[in-house]
């Protein structure tokens, strides 16, 4: 080959190599249109699929995707937490029993299929029945389930749907759950009918027909997947084989790089676009997909990126759609997209690039083990032990390590339920969260600590915090607590641990002081305070807290609906918490989002995670940005075809060889 050939050809490769597109192309769809994508990132891959034991938001965020529920949330109604029939043909009925139990009468739509799988007959997927329900609670009462984290489940649906408790502890003895026998507490009443037989009117149990742990599962699915070896291949279970009902199915899952999601052949377009919204919803073009068919995106492309650096750049580039929970994660980027005051900085703005702040309903806390001898009421001096607590809750200064940490962006906790919930005040404050280190150090004094001074050692009293350790920003962290603590000339002790050894810690107790949160499973005040109950096992209440009078008003609450009288117990319940102080509260869970000026209806639900149906992108006006934001370095390449020449031109003219 001559030279001004190898030349050529080397330069063809560099400038053809020049595109730095990360994914597969796109294509078209049968009538010829652009398909609809997706592009997201996840910090880490799920952990199950499995709907009854999944309980991580990464692995959720997926699989609400692919199940369903009985209800779902009205997309648009995020102040509401309106509930909307999702499988359910109509809202449940409830009826009284005999002794002071409810029944809930539910049915089904008719002609809901699961999606097409192996698992089933010719592998298309069969209708979904009552049974594939009653199925679904009665794994609940499988203690032989294998989950990848514990959710504290079972107590609370064994307290409150009749016969769960006996079938749980007849599969124990046997060793295997028999899901031919009958459970009392799900009654099949025809194909698409079935009734919940419940202990005791329990309102929140319409919440929990919108959760996960109620999707529906088909048995043969179980069978099949967890079965070991299938033609001589090794194949994944069930908990990571997801067979639903929603809008979307697994296609591909590269552990470590990406997971792919395709639509659902079987969903056949029947939920529709909400027609209404919240107040200004319509000013943001929520609405001007009102009533149109879901979901609207064909495919959606996750990529596994664990660092923030390479999901900023993505985004950047045009190559991922949304990046949600901006915060401490994504570092000092955030400055990047967010002034000082919470606005979409000017570059990001002409760009396109669309700002929301977003407060969840999850509540952050500095919670004392009461079991304790220092910091609990164990000791000989409990009274001393609250001042102690007291003391701590008052000085803390959350707004500097806000402001250091995630700049500025959560919001101060004064209490225990996050604002959205029935039972927030907004004008509430604690008077043992003012900040006031001055007021700390009097209470120190009335706890028998004047100045930090213990008076059995002398010394300054040393206490130790164990929480768990999420990246190198723990440690400043850490050092921000030892720093907060010696204002009141406490010595603190931190101690970094794994998310396992931290679950081993707090359910033995060995511990005095904790870091923790509690994200709302649903919308409701006893999704919060259960974790302050004293009957609650130590799963949810991690503190050991115990206060009869909380407890008795706590077991009235929970089977009241949102009333007058029940915003009553709640605001009493509140008042104890802040006066004996076992958590010191922290933060309200918020953060940034940012979406691409290309996709529409994009919104984070404050408890709902099945939104990727609703999401829409103009893959246009994608590729026109994508195209000038990602121009070809032609000077580079250029350098490197003289690079080439000149490295190859003395060779070719000492052989002389023709150009």
């Amino acid at each position: 080959m001559r030279l001004s050939q190898w030349l050529a050809l080397g330069l063809l490769v560099l400038l053809t190599g020049c595109s730095n597109y990360p994914y597969p192309v796109a294509g078209t769809k049968a009538d010829g249109s652009a398909k609809k994508i997706w592009y997201q990132t996840l910090q880490e891959d799920p952990r199950s699929f499995d709907p009854q034991v999944t309980y991580d938001t990464v692995s959720e965020e997926i699989l609400a995707n692919i199940t369903e529920q009985l209800y779902q949330y009205n997309y648009l109604k995020r102040n509401k937490f309106e509930l909307i029939p999702a499988l359910a043909d109509g809202m449940p009925v409830r009826t009284s029993r005999p002794g002071g139990g409810e029944t809930w009468t539910l049915k089904l739509k008719r002609g809901l299929l699961f999606q097409d799988d192996p698992c089933f007959e010719a592998g298309k997927g069969r209708e979904v029945t009552s049974d594939d329900f009653i199925y679904a609670i009665k794994r609940h009462g499988d203690p032989f389930i294998k989950a990848p984290t514990a959710p504290p489940l079972y107590e609370t649906l064994a307290q409150v749907i009749l016969g769960l408790e006996d079938f749980y502890h007849a599969a124990q003895k046997a060793g295997k759950a028999d899901y031919s026998q009958p459970l009392t507490g799900a009654e099949r009443v025809d194909r698409y009918t079935f009734k919940i037989h419940l202990t005791r009117p329990y309102p929140q149990l319409r919440y929990w027909l919108a959760l996960r742990f109620f999707a529906p599962v088909p048995p043969e699915a179980v069978a099949y997947w967890d079965g070991q070896v299938h033609n001589g291949t090794e194949r994944d279970p069930f908990m990571f084989h997801p067979v639903g009902t929603g809008a979307y199915k697994l296609k591909s899952w590269e552990r470590n790089q990406r997971l792919v999601l395709v639509r659902n052949e079987n969903y056949r377009a029947r939920d529709h676009y909400p027609s209404e919204g919240d107040p200004g919803d319509r000013e943001k073009g929520l609405l001007r997909d009102a009533g149109k068919p879901l979901p609207f995106v064909d495919e959606a492309y996750y990529t596994i990126t664990r660092e923030s650096i390479p999901m900023w750049t993505l985004f950047r580039q045009g190559y991922v759609d949304h990046i949600g929970r901006m915060g401490r994660r994504l570092g000092d980027n955030v400055a990047q997209a967010v002034t000082a005051s919470g606005a979409l900085s000017p570059d990001f703005e002409k760009n396109g690039v669309k700002l929301e702040r977003i407060v969840n309903l999850s509540t952050d806390y500095l919670g004392f083990n009461m079991t304790d001898a220092v910091v609990g009421n164990s000791g000989p001096s409990p009274e001393r032990n609250k001042k102690l607590r007291q003391a701590i809750s008052t000085a803390y200064d959350f707004d500097r390590f806000n402001d250091y940490f995630y700049f500025g962006v959560k919001v101060k906790a004064e209490n225990l339920l996050p604002p959205g919930m029935f039972g927030y005040d907004v004008g509430y404050k604690n008077p043992y969260r003012t900040q006031d280190v001055q007021k700390g150090k009097q209470l120190m004094r009335e706890a028998g600590y004047p100045d930090g001074v213990d008076p059995k050692t002398g010394r300054p009293l040393t206490l130790e915090l164990v929480y768990q350790a999420k990246g190198p920003e723990s440690q400043r962290e850490a050092q921000y607590f030892i720093e907060e603590f010696g204002k009141l000339g406490i010595k603190l002790k931190v101690k970094l641990v794994t998310w396992s050894e931290m679950q081993n810690i707090t359910k033995k107790g060995n511990y005095q002081i904790t870091r923790y949160g509690w994200f709302a499973d649903y919308p409701d005040a006893e999704n919060f305070f259960f974790l302050l109950y004293s009957k609650s096992s130590t799963d949810l209440n991690i503190t050991r807290y115990k206060n009869p009078e909380f407890d008795r008003l706590y077991e009235k609450m929970i089977v009241m609906e949102d009333t007058p009288e029940r915003l009553g117990l709640i605001k009493r319940m509140q008042d104890i918490l802040a006066e004996d102080c076992p958590w010191l509260f922290t933060f309200y869970e918020s953060y940034y989002i940012l979406n691409q000026g290309w996709t529409n209806n994009v919104l984070i639900h404050p408890v709902a995670y099945n939104l990727l149906k609703y999401y829409n992108v103009d893959p246009a006006l994608r590729e026109q940005k994508e195209r000038a934001w990602n121009q070809p370095n032609y000077g580079f390449v250029l350098a490197l075809a003289g690079l080439l020449t000149a490295a190859i031109l003395p060779v070719a003219l000492a052989r002389k060889d023709p150009l």
